[in-house]
């Protein structure tokens, strides 16, 4: 029964019906969020004046600080219904997969969430507080009083976090170019002093507008490459007997 061929008309019904499901699930996650959502942006905006920095708070209107409460509960909404939605789209596509995509997928998708976690981390506790200090210290030594409002303190920690957490994920892409055959070891240690040039670029672009902030982003980076270029070997040797 599970094994007949569905029809196109079929499949877009399944497809709407998931689609209904995990948006529903959102909205039910981001409903569950706001319950919570002030205690974590009133933390939240504790952490802007940490590390011994004189940081002032405010807003220029009055729905400022509701906003910004509210898109955290809607990012925290997200992830507290990102498991179903990700249950929802390897339901759909399980049955297409032939038996070692659905192996790469059942790696894949773990690994990828813990290394956007552990990128998403590295931000929070390594680059944020670096360069939110380096800035402070500029406009202090200038003499000038730092305030921010609670829009442009998130705006900031997503600007740094997200990013990093994207690129932590080049080991598992990596991986998987080797793993199908796309991309080898050999050929990433060819282009290494190319890739450090576009590495370089990316942490320009990603990183604030400073020296010292595109080499915390530029480091890690490059070291998920070579990272990434052990993981080909490993992937590429894997690959060869089938």
């Amino acid at each position: 029964m599970f094994d007949r061929p569905q029809s196109v008309f079929e499949h877009l019904t399944e497809l709407r019906r998931r689609i209904v499901w995990a948006a529903l699930t959102v909205v039910i996650g981001i409903v569950i969020a706001m319950a919570f959502s002030h205690p974590i942006f009133t933390w939240l905006m504790s952490t802007a004046s940490s590390g011994g920095m004189q940081l002032k708070l405010i807003q220029y209107h009055f729905t400022d600080s509701f906003m910004t409460e509210f898109r955290i509960a809607i990012m925290i909404g997200l992830v507290l219904a990102s498991p179903f939605v990700l249950f929802q789209l390897v339901a759909f596509v399980l049955p297409a997969l032939r038996p070692n995509e659905r192996r790469l997928l059942y790696i894949g998708l773990p690994m990828a969430t813990g290394l956007f976690a552990i990128g998403w981390a590295f931000g929070w506790f390594v680059v944020i507080p670096i360069t939110k200090n380096f800035f402070y210290q500029i406009a202090t030594t200038a003499g000038i009083e730092s305030t921010i409002t609670p829009t442009a303190y998130i705006d900031f920690v997503m600007g740094i976090c997200n990013p990093l957490g994207l690129a932590f994920e080049l080991p598992l892409v990596v991986m998987i170019l080797a793993r199908i055959g796309l991309v080898s070891a050999q050929l990433l240690g060819r282009i290494r002093k190319f890739a450090f040039l576009g590495i370089m670029i990316i942490a320009a672009v990603l990183s604030p507008p400073d020296v010292i902030s595109m080499m915390i982003f530029m480091v890690p980076l490059y070291g998920l490459y070579e990272v990434s270029i052990i993981l080909a070997k490993f992937a590429g040797k894997k690959r060869t007997p089938q």
